[in-house]
């Protein structure tokens, strides 16, 4: 995007979610590439180079492998390029009772004017509430006042007793429901929007890491399969297993209301039928009429599907979806017996994990 189209924000890049050294690389690449830029301006247009990369270190511990390793990577590749640079760091500032690592850095390294903390108790899937999300959106220019707000609203209808006013609660009742006593164990989270991909992942590991594990009476294990689409592309490549493979999913849709952009199919070549029958329609009406189309047609079959509306996406309605779906998983997790809130199974491959990085 230009600066025109960013507000004059800040141009951001993400980094640290995994350990891919050619991704890590090519950030590193593109930023010393900005540089330069900015500094053949300087050199022969006479406009000072005021480049600068704040790099934006979120880490509970300082202790979690991918995004301390990027931040020293990239750090140390910023100061042998002679980048100027900024940290901000984004950390809880003790762990029981103990000042945490990154927490430790941050205070030795002169960055202490810039933590920020995240509350005691937050998971790293329930944290985009808190300051691990607050910060990067503020940054961004994202309204984060609205997107509380939408959050605040979806909390108060969590606390309806009635389940037919309780979105949040009706969609944890009736997928535990189809889990439990009909085999749903599947769930394909498809929104009809390309932007909305990503809130997609975020639900993967809100619902697999919530939920994915042993029931508190030791009774057996609980779970859902998260799978990621989007619509109306994964029409062409999904929906094929979803109308005639097993019965073992719920498909959940998402669907945007109004889209506040018009894009009408222009009368183009009246000569071949099936583009005239297309022309004179609004893409947001063809998007729409798909997810329904869509979603009748597995009801037909008996495969279990629901929609989420959302009258449209602003900050305010993300914010109540999200903290629905975050309420839907804390009350199924209370249906089948298992603590939403912990992830002991991740600790398994951490105790094998570290004894292989002392053999390099």
């Amino acid at each position: 995007m230009s600066d025109e189209e960013r507000n004059y924000r800040p141009r951001m890049y993400f980094s640290g979610n995994n350990v891919d050294p050619v991704r890590t690389q090519e950030l590193i690449k593109q930023l010393q590439r900005e540089w330069k830029e900015q500094q053949f301006l300087e050199d022969h247009a006479h406009v000072p180079n005021e480049y600068k990369v704040l790099l934006v270190l979120i880490s509970k511990s300082g202790s979690t492998i991918e995004p301390m390793t990027n931040f020293m990577i990239v750090k140390e590749a910023l100061e042998v390029a002679m980048i100027n640079y900024e940290v901000l760091v984004v950390t809880d500032p003790r762990d029981d009772e103990k000042e945490t690592l990154l927490h430790k850095l941050a205070v030795a390294e002169g960055w202490g004017d810039s933590i920020f903390t995240v509350p005691d108790g937050i998971g790293g899937r329930f944290s985009v509430f808190s300051e691990v999300g607050l910060v990067i959106g503020a940054l961004l220019g994202f309204d984060i006042h609205d997107y509380l707000e939408g959050a605040k609203a979806a909390d108060i209808a969590a606390q309806e007793q009635d389940v037919w006013k309780n979105p949040a609660l009706l969609s944890a009742v009736l997928k535990y429901i189809g889990s439990e006593q009909y085999g749903r164990h599947i769930e394909v989270f498809m929104p009809y929007a390309d932007r909305l991909k990503s809130l997609s992942e975020w639900y993967v590991q809100l619902l697999a890491e919530s939920l994915g594990k042993e029931k508190d009476d030791k009774s057996g294990h609980y779970g859902r399969t998260p799978i990621v689409a989007v619509g109306t592309t994964d029409m062409h490549a999904q929906t094929q297993e979803h109308q005639e493979g097993r019965y073992d999913k719920v498909v959940s849709f998402v669907d945007v209301e109004n889209w506040h952009v018009n894009l009408t199919v222009p009368h183009m070549y009246d000569q071949y039928s099936k583009l005239e029958a297309l022309a004179g329609l609004d893409l947001g009406f063809i998007n729409r009429a798909a997810l329904a189309s869509n979603a009748e047609s597995l009801a037909s079959d008996g495969r279990f599907n629901g929609t989420y509306q959302v009258p449209t996406m602003n900050a305010f309605h993300l914010g109540e979806l999200m903290f629905t779906m975050c309420w839907a998983i804390y009350f199924e997790g209370q249906l089948a017996g298992v603590d939403a809130f912990n992830q002991p199974g991740v600790e398994v491959y951490k105790k094998l994990l570290g004894p292989k990085l002392l053999k390099a």
